[in-house]
């Protein structure tokens, strides 16, 4: 293949090129397994940790708080998403001002982030070890 590229002009391998981006694009990554994933990004540990945290905020009062609001969010946005800008820019700026992370202790902030309802069963995902896929015969 390496003798057949180079009798290609310069614009027959920027056109072959771009077909196979386009191809890879429009592919997607849903045959890409999740071994791979690691691989490449070289670190083997991101899917269990991506999976614990994914798991921890499905857990987290605030995500039950945040889904709770989020249809009232949603029908304010559309109605009047210039107030609703303002508002967050207003919230913003004025937990900047208060700092309200240095009125609490350490202690309640972090029992804030890591309040679960299920504390063991995030231990015990923890604890577990991560799933092999099967490796393909020859």
């Amino acid at each position: 293949m390496s003798t057949e590229r180079e009798q290609l002009t310069p614009q027959q391998r920027l056109s072959l090129s771009r077909r196979a981006l386009i191809a890879q694009l429009q592919r997607g990554d849903e045959d890409e397994s999740p071994r791979q994933f690691d691989v490449q990004h070289g670190n083997p540990w991101s899917q269990v940790a991506s999976h614990v945290v994914r798991r921890w905020w499905r857990r987290h009062p605030a995500n039950a708080a945040g889904r709770l609001a989020l249809p009232l969010l949603e029908r304010y946005a559309r109605e009047q998403p210039a107030k609703l800008i303002a508002a967050a820019a207003a919230t913003g700026a004025l937990v900047v001002l208060i700092r309200p992370w240095r009125l609490l202790p350490i202690t309640a902030i972090l029992a804030a982030v890591f309040k679960t309802s299920d504390m063991a069963d995030l231990v015990t995902t923890l604890m577990k070890k991560p799933a092999r896929p099967p490796k393909d015969a020859p």
